[in-house]
C-alpha cells in the first residue's frame, strides 16, 4: 500500500495501562499520526512530544496501524501546519488549553479548515464508573481535575469522520 502525505495512521489498543483506559473510554483506536510522506510520520507522544519519526521506527513501536485517507481534494498545508509544532511537548492533561499537544489534538489542528474533526465532551469512564480508577489516579499525579466533558478529540472519533476513509492496514 502506498502511503500519501496527510494520510492518517490510527493505532489500535496495545493493551498497556493507558491504552486500556483510553480504549474503555473512547473506543478501538488509542493513537493517531499524520503521514509526512511514505517514509515519515508526525505525531504527538508522551515519550517524544511532537516528533517527525521514521515510518520503520513508528511501525516497530506501534505494531497494528490502520491507514485512513482524507476524501477532500486539497490537503496541501496539512503536513506543513503539523510540522510547525515539531518539538512541542506532549499535552499530558488533555485540557484544550494545556501545554503542547496530544495526538488527536495535533491532527485536528493540522486539518483545521480542511476537515472538521468535531470536538466532543471528553470521557474518562469505564463500564462501571464515570471516571475510571486509572484516570482518577492519573490526574491525582498531575495535580489537576479530570477534564470530564471538556471539549476534545480522540482517535476513534477522528476515524469515524465522514471526510476520511479506511484504505488498509500496514
Amino acid at each position: 500500500m502506498k502511503i500519501r502525505a496527510a494520510d492518517l495512521l490510527f493505532v489500535s489498543n496495545k493493551h498497556g495501562d493507558i491504552d486500556e483506559a483510553i480504549a474503555q473510554s473512547t473506543g478501538q483506536y488509542v493513537h493517531v499520526g499524520i503521514a509526512v510522506n511514505q517514509n515519515q510520520v508526525i505525531h504527538a507522544t508522551s515519550k517524544y512530544g511532537v516528533i517527525i519519526q521514521d515510518m520503520t521506527q513508528f511501525m516497530a513501536e506501534q505494531m497494528h496501524v490502520d491507514v485512513y485517507r482524507p476524501l477532500v481534494k486539497d490537503v496541501s498545508g496539512v503536513v506543513e501546519r503539523a510540522k510547525k509544532f515539531e518539538s512541542q511537548p506532549y499535552n499530558f492533561s488533555f485540557y484544550p488549553d494545556g501545554l503542547g499537544f496530544y495526538c488527536s489534538q495535533l491532527v485536528a489542528v493540522a486539518f483545521k479548515n480542511i476537515i472538521s474533526f468535531n470536538e466532543q465532551p471528553m470521557k474518562f469512564g469505564d463500564n462501571e464508573h464515570e471516571i475510571s480508577d486509572f484516570w482518577v489516579n492519573y490526574y491525582l499525579k498531575l495535580g489537576v481535575d479530570v477534564p470530564l466533558n471538556q471539549p476534545g478529540t480522540n482517535p476513534s472519533d477522528l476515524a469515524a469522520a465522514e471526510e476520511i476513509e479506511y484504505i488498509g492496514t500496514l
